[in-house]
């Protein structure tokens, strides 16, 4: 009787200590990013990430997570603007409709504020784009140069343009 017990008891042992080693030799997965209409996805070993978890994720690779963090915080500023600038553009549309004297200063002010909000869009996702590309670099040892554009708006006595870098 006590050996069929120790016979279990190391058989138990040996099936938990290959159970163990066998959960930690998983490696980071990389991250695939992907626009949506009404934002970004991101999937890690087939599951959908949020942006905290992305920001958790990323942990081991700091200048990745930095330009996450920064674009994170940039995403949620230009919804921000974006909302505003649309309210501020849609009350004098909505006196005009309402056969009203519109104040049009409303609509300047808040395409200004729109503005301001698309650039900073721009900006968060060359960051986060640019943060899930370096961190997906680092965790693949054997990854090659990956295409990266970047898009800036720029303006001058001109005016405004658009400029992508390659």
């Amino acid at each position: 009787m006590k050996n069929q017990i120790l016979f279990t008891f190391c058989f138990l042992l040996i099936v938990s200590f290959v159970h163990s080693q066998d959960a930690t030799t998983s490696s980071p997965q990389e991250i695939d990013m992907k626009v949506r209409a009404l934002g970004y996805r991101f999937y890690q070993d087939g599951e959908r990430l949020t942006w905290n978890e992305l920001t958790d994720a990323t942990n081991s690779v700091e200048e990745a997570n930095k330009l996450i963090q920064r674009a994170k915080s940039q995403n949620t500023l230009s919804n921000i603007l974006a909302f505003a600038g649309g309210a501020l553009i849609g009350i004098p549309l909505g006196q005009k409709a309402a056969d009203s004297d519109p104040t049009w200063e409303l609509a300047y002010i808040g395409g200004g504020t729109a503005l301001i909000g698309f650039h900073l869009a721009l900006r968060a996702f060359n960051n986060v784009n640019k943060g899930v590309d370096d961190y997906n670099l680092t965790i693949n040892s054997t990854a090659q140069y990956k295409f990266q554009p970047e898009i800036k708006v720029l303006a001058n006595s001109n005016g405004f343009g658009l400029a992508i870098g390659f």
